[in-house]
C-alpha cells in the first residue's frame, strides 16, 4: 500500500488522536466514496502540512480552507468559472465531475483526484493544477504514492518550485 511508502519517506506524527470520522456522512456530502489510502492518511497523520507546502483537505474541519466537502465544491466552482471565462479545462467538470480536489499547496496549486471510474476510488490518479495558468500535471498513481514520490524526490512536478522539497520533508500537525 502506498501509504506505507509515504510513511517511510515522511514519518507520521506520534500520538495522533483523532475522533472517529463518519466516512459515510462525508462521502454523502461530496457524493462519492473516497480512496482507502486517503482515509488511512487522515488516520495516521491528521490535519497538517507536508514539507511546509502541501496541505491535504480533512474530512471535516471547522477551517473551511482545509475542509474537504467545502473545498470540493469551491474548487469545482472555480474550474467552471475559469472554463466560462475561456480557459481550456481538459477534464470533465460538470456532474459527474472527473476531478475532485483533495489538497492544495502554499502557492495555490490544487491537487485533484482524477476519477476515471467514479465508482472505483482506489483506482483514482492524481492531477495538479497551477493557480495562474492552464498547466496541469498528471501522476498515474494514488494520492499517498504521489506524496511519497514528490517528497522523496523520485518525481518532479514542474508546477512546484524548482527546489521543492528543499529540505528533509517533515509533516507538521496544525
Amino acid at each position: 500500500m502506498s501509504i506505507d511508502e509515504l510513511a517511510s519517506v515522511v514519518s507520521p506524527p506520534p500520538g495522533v488522536q483523532l475522533g472517529e470520522v463518519d466516512w459515510q456522512a462525508v462521502e454523502h456530502l461530496i457524493g462519492c466514496a473516497l480512496p482507502a489510502d486517503y482515509k488511512e492518511m487522515v488516520r495516521r497523520y491528521g490535519p497538517g502540512c507536508f514539507a511546509q507546502f502541501i496541505h491535504i483537505y480533512q474530512p471535516s474541519s471547522e477551517l473551511g480552507a482545509i475542509d474537504l466537502p467545502t473545498q470540493v465544491g469551491e474548487s469545482l466552482w472555480a474550474l467552471r468559472y475559469l472554463r466560462d471565462a475561456g480557459e481550456s479545462i481538459p477534464y470533465r467538470i460538470d456532474d459527474p465531475a472527473e476531478v475532485l480536489a483533495f489538497g492544495r499547496t502554499d502557492n495555490g496549486d490544487v491537487l485533484y483526484w482524477r476519477r476515471a471510474d467514479i465508482d472505483a476510488p482506489d483506482t483514482w490518479t492524481v492531477l495538479v493544477k497551477e493557480p495562474r495558468g492552464e498547466e496541469w500535471f498528471e501522476f498515474s498513481g494514488d494520492m499517498s504514492g504521489f506524496l511519497a514520490k514528490v517528497l522523496g524526490r523520485a518525481i518532479i512536478v514542474p508546477i512546484f518550485p524548482r527546489r521543492f522539497p528543499s529540505m528533509e520533508p517533515i509533516f507538521e500537525s496544525y
